[in-house]
Formats: structure tokens, sequence, C-alpha cells
């Protein structure tokens, strides 16, 4: 039996792990592992799991079975992303483990743009300054309008026409791309469509993550996901990564997605989604639909 913890569980994040959970026990039924899913809010504990195999505990109890029980930290660290699992080392680090220096925007941009020349997906122009001033370039007067800034990182503005999430699931064997274009609001997809995971974005990301990492190992292997941008000329963009899966990554359950399956060992699902191609759903629409 294997114990898995999810931070910020009260996330849309969280609630994905959950539903993949479930998701797996049902195709799994012998399968014995355990979800503990913590939140800093002291209300999280005391709502049950709908599920027997999932328990809502407090931080301090999760931090306990990572410390102390050798749980397993699942990449679902909605704000922080798995910030409780820089120090894990061996069979445990492999899905959630992450490196101080991701979380440097300007670093990971300069990264990138160095081993993806030559893909589809462009990295937006980043320049090697951190702290800056910002002044209009013209019709301005003394200090009027000067705003100075410290670490701060600064890329070229991309003139957005469409938003792209693209959830992966990468073995030795295999990347699995589950994409889908959205429209966001407070950071979350208010809506959705589902966009071919074998067309021409998907082809783009698997080339950009072999041209990035052509092993599976860093920043994208096993579990991850990419934000990405159409501009107005019709050039693709990348917008941001993390190692872990996305807020509503559980809309994806209808075209095979469960990060649990490779976890497991076998080789990610992908298959056609259930609500199509052609239009736009509310994320809420997608939550339960049967898959």
């Amino acid at each position: 039996m294997k114990q898995f913890v999810v931070f910020e569980s009260g996330s849309r994040a969280g609630l994905s792990a959950e539903r993949f959970f479930m998701d797996y026990l049902r195709r799994h039924p012998q399968c014995d592992d355990v979800l503990l899913m913590a939140d800093a809010d002291p209300m999280f504990p005391t709502i049950a799991s709908p599920h027997p195999a999932v328990r809502h505990i407090s931080d301090a109890e999760a931090m306990r079975a990572v410390e102390s029980e050798g749980a397993y930290i699942f990449p679902a660290d909605e704000l922080t992303r798995q910030r409780h699992a820089f120090a894990l080392t061996g069979e445990r680090a492999r899905w959630a483990q992450v490196e101080p220096w991701y979380y440097d925007k300007q670093a990971m941009n300069l990264w990138l743009a160095e081993r993806a020349v030559g893909t589809r997906i462009k990295v937006p122009q980043t320049f090697d300054l951190t702290s800056v001033c910002l002044r209009p370039n013209r019709l301005s007067a003394g200090t009027r309008g000067v705003s100075c800034h410290e670490d701060l990182c600064v890329t070229r503005r991309i003139d957005i026409s469409r938003e792209f999430v693209v959830d992966v699931l990468r073995t030795d064997d295999a990347i699995a791309v589950y994409p889908r274009q959205v429209t966001i609001k407070n950071g979350y997809d208010r809506y959705v469509r589902f966009v071919s995971e074998h067309g021409e974005l998907a082809r783009a990301v698997v080339e950009f993550v072999q041209a990035v990492c052509p092993d599976n190992t860093g920043i994208y292997s096993g579990i991850f996901h990419l934000q990405l941008a159409l501009d107005t000329a019709g050039e693709l963009y990348y917008i941001e990564s993390s190692k872990r899966i996305s807020g509503t990554a559980m809309v994806n359950l209808s075209r095979g997605m469960n990060p649990f399956d490779i976890i497991g060992g076998e080789q990610p699902r992908l298959m056609p989604p259930a609500a199509g191609y052609d239009k736009f759903y509310r994320y809420e629409d997608l939550v339960d639909i049967k898959h």
C-alpha cells in the first residue's frame, strides 16, 4: 500500500487529484493505496471525502506522513507547487520533485529559449534585467508615470488571440498530450474547448518537450502542464509551465487522462473526449461528464 499526499487540496487542483484517484480505484479495485488530502484551512479536514480511500487531513498530519511514514507527494500543489518536495530522494522524488530554479521565470525563459530553437513553440523574448524602472516613452514630465521594480521578469508582450492549457503525461516510452483551448478568469479556466490530442498543437508540444528535455527527466518529465498562446499573427508562444497537473485537469478524465496510471506503471491512455472538439463548455459542465 502506498500513501499519496496532496497539499493545498481545497483548490481546483486538489479536486482534480481526488477525482483522478477515485477513477483509478474504480478501474483497479484490487488497489489498496490511500490518498491523503491536506489544506491549511482548518475547515478542510472536517469535511468528509466521498470515497473511503481518501482522507481529508491537516497540513501538519500530511507533513508527518511524508517525513516519517514515507508518503509520496502527488504533484497538484496549486499555489506554490511541490514546495515540500525539494528534499525528496529516490523513488518518492520521481513524480513531484522540483528544483528551486523552476520558480525563476527569467531563468526558465532563457533556459527554454536556448533549447527550443527551431520548434514551433516560441519563447517570448526575455530581457536580462530583474531590477527595472518603467516609464512612458513620451509625453511624460518628471517622474509622472514612472514605477520601479525589483526581482522582475521582463518579457516581450504577446498580442494574444487564443489561450491553451496542455496537460502532459510522459513515460520513457510515450508522451500523451491533452490540449484544450480556454478562456481564463481569476487564473482559472472559465470556458473550455477540447483540442485534438493528435493535431498540430499536440505535435508542436511533443516537439517542444523533446527538444527541451530529450529524456524523461527534469521539468518536462512524468506529470506536468504548459500554458500556451496563439498570437494575432498565428504564432504559438510559451507562456508558463509547471511540474504538476493543471488546476482543472480533471476535465480530461473523459479523454483517458489519469496521472495515477503512469504512477502505477501503466502507459497513459489517450482517446477522443466524450464532449467532442466543436464547442466551448463551462468548466463546471465537464466535471461530471461520463467517461
